[in-house]
């Protein structure tokens, strides 16, 4: 009797939303590993976005990491004694991260035509261009890290919808992502002022 309640457990664990989730999810971590299927693989994306924190000594910068990544879940585990998420926070989140993903990748256009136009321009002197060229490159990971982010608060926020399964932990993961992708928003921002301002003193 005790095994058949176990498998009675365990069966009525594999259909609800989380149990789906998880088989999804072995499924993915099967193809990776089994059938080396990386079209998922974004790692590359966090590392490089990751690079762009290293110090003039090519380490890690503790202070920059603790800044966009430690204050987010400070603020995060603030909210979730306030508020947990529920229909309208999601809703609500949905809308503006949908927003944001759509600002970003438009930026991506920017970017690659403000490195044309870097490279090519010969008003620029060599230490602006190379300056200019960094800064946009840089520019360029974190926007990617940052519709990474969006793409998965998106997800979350569509499986919180719809299973109507909100938690603490779910709170405390979707508001740590949403509040990760707010603070690097300021990198962003610091870095195309800093692009720009050297292409209005360059004319």
């Amino acid at each position: 009797m005790d095994i058949v309640k176990v498998l009675t457990k365990i069966t009525k664990f594999c259909i609800t939303p989380r149990g789906l989730l998880l088989f999804v999810g072995m499924i993915l971590l099967i193809g990776k590993f089994f059938f080396h299927k990386d079209y998922l693989n974004c790692t590359n994306i966090i590392k490089m976005h990751m690079n762009c924190f290293k110090n003039q000594e090519e380490k890690l910068s503790k202070v920059s990491l603790f800044l966009y990544f430690g204050v987010p879940m400070l603020i995060a585990l603030s909210l979730i004694q306030i508020r947990i998420l529920d229909d309208t926070v999601v809703n609500l989140l949905t809308v503006i991260v949908s927003i944001l993903t759509s600002l970003f990748f438009t930026l991506l256009t920017l970017i690659l035509d403000m490195g044309k136009k870097v490279r090519k321009d010969k008003k620029y002197n060599a230490n602006d261009a190379d300056t200019s060229s960094k800064l946009l490159k840089e520019t360029y990971f974190t926007i990617m890290f940052e519709i990474l982010v969006s793409v998965m608060i998106l997800i979350l926020c569509f499986v919180e919808l719809f299973a109507k399964m909100y938690s603490i932990f779910s709170s405390l993961i979707i508001y740590y992502l949403t509040f990760v992708l707010l603070v690097n928003l300021f990198i962003i921002l610091k870095r195309v002022y800093t692009v720009i301002k050297v292409d209005i003193e360059t004319y």
